[in-house]
């Protein structure tokens, strides 16, 4: 039987088999966690937005660590791994160019924020201070960005326009630096004319501007 993969972590909260009140738990959590911060937030606070007592939210979790693990877990474990899964078959073609990887990367990452932009921020805010974490992560996409790095290069060995002093792992921090950028205008300054469209074209002409010579 084919396992099924989410694209959003509403999708993998909703759908995923688990009893109702750690569903509640964990999207009580998410939504303190984003607006509070994770230190900020306590578990008395997330069994008040639950309407549940403090007692059922340590009945599913054990403490607040493991609530957080079991946020970020399915992100790390499910969600961006089966998009790098669709993203390895559709780039290992000889005839995918690299503008055309340029953009199906950035349109593919900017969805896959804009569906869990509250799960990212809290995991981003965390991997500032919680070595374990950024290990964990590190862990599980390092292999597949391996990957995409060294389809990248060949690709970019291959095109008379591209400048040879920018590497794959260079491109990938444009990419990587653009995207942090956007999700912070979108989702911390909430700006009245955003234009998701505009923004992916916008730095994908940033991004092929970078590396062309």
């Amino acid at each position: 039987m084919e396992e099924t993969t989410y694209t959003s972590f509403n999708d993998w909260v909703e759908n995923s088999k688990m009893p109702n009140g750690k569903r509640q738990v964990l999207k009580s959590a998410i939504k303190l966690f984003a607006e509070n911060g994770y230190q900020s937030t306590s578990t008395s606070s997330i069994a008040k937005e639950c309407g549940l007592s403090e007692a059922t939210v340590f009945k599913h979790f054990k403490n607040k660590k493991e609530l957080l693990d079991t946020l970020v877990t399915p992100i790390v474990n499910e969600l961006a791994p089966s998009l790098s899964e669709q993203f390895i078959k559709a780039v290992d073609q000889e005839t995918f160019k690299l503008d055309q990887m340029i953009e199906y990367i950035i349109r593919d990452r900017f969805k896959f924020i804009e569906d869990n932009h509250e799960i990212i921020e809290i995991m981003f805010n965390q991997l500032l201070i919680d070595n374990d974490l950024r290990d964990k992560i590190e862990d599980i996409m390092l292999p597949k960005l391996s990957f995409i790095i060294k389809k990248a290069e060949t690709l970019m060995q291959n095109d008379d326009d591209v400048r040879n002093d920018v590497s794959g792992e260079e491109l990938f921090r444009i990419i990587s630096g653009q995207l942090l950028v956007s999700m912070l205008q979108e989702y911390k300054f909430h700006p009245q004319n955003w234009n998701s469209e505009k923004q992916i074209a916008s730095m994908i002409k940033m991004t092929t501007n970078a590396i062309h010579k």
